[in-house]
């Protein structure tokens, strides 16, 4: 790689937990890379992968520049998950000629997803040491220490350049997904146990009991009798 930029230049926020990075970056054949973690299946990431896309297609040709010379722009993404269920080490997405299964359209953008989930036994050595290093952070040779070490270079830059996400950011982002995969389900008793979940994560991050509760009038439209129970009884659940 010849270039190499951290989150912030392109996505407003990261959030990094051991070995989860975002990096953005730019080979010596000027093809452009976006790397992501995926810690949670969401069910989501086919449009995840578009929006990438689109971020790195703004970056793929000048203007008045022929369309010919866009650059080719690749997406990672980095799954503790097996997003399709088939037990393979990595998935290729492409476009195809709908009816022409076997005729690729070459648009210049490639999506990869790599699932850390998979059976060691069918990986390389290089690829074993990479599946250990995102499930538990074990270093076992010379390509997990090289990716350690690059990985913490990345955590590095992005704590210089303040880009965390904020606690309530994260909150937010948590509680909105929770609330989606219990309205998909139409359990109630969901909505309620992933409501705990986030409350006492709140907590777990030193959020007051005031800020939760505004927290969860604010996002979860609860009233203010109801943010004060729901705090009591996922505290009391918690306790």
């Amino acid at each position: 790689m010849v270039k190499v930029n951290r989150e912030d230049d392109f996505k407003k926020n990261a959030i990094f937990h051991g070995p989860r990075f975002d990096v953005y970056a730019e080979d010596d054949q000027g093809i452009i890379y976006d790397f992501e973690m995926q810690n949670e299946d969401q069910h989501d990431l086919a449009e995840r992968i578009s929006i990438y896309q689109g971020n790195l297609s703004r970056q793929a040709l000048y203007a008045g520049q022929p369309f010919k010379k866009r650059k080719r722009t690749v997406v990672f993404f980095i799954c503790d998950h097996d997003p399709y269920g088939l037990g393979w080490p990595s998935y290729t997405l492409k476009v195809e000629l709908v009816g022409c299964p076997n005729f690729s359209v070459d648009n210049k953008e490639t999506n990869v997803i790599v699932n850390l989930k998979t059976a060691v036994s069918q990986l390389t050595q290089a690829q074993r040491e990479m599946v250990a290093y995102f499930n538990d952070g074990t270093v076992s040779g010379a390509f997990s220490q090289k990716l350690a070490a690059a990985v913490a270079e990345v955590k590095a830059d992005a704590i210089r350049g303040g880009i965390y996400m904020t606690i309530e950011e994260y909150a937010a982002l948590k509680s909105a997904y929770a609330r989606e995969q219990a309205l998909k389900e139409g359990l109630e008793q969901g909505e309620e146990s992933e409501r705990i979940k986030t409350i006492t994560g709140l907590a777990a991050l030193d959020m007051s009991r005031p800020q939760i509760i505004e927290f969860l009038k604010t996002n979860m439209d609860l009233s203010e009798e109801e943010a004060q129970a729901a705090y009591d009884n996922a505290m009391a659940a918690h306790a």
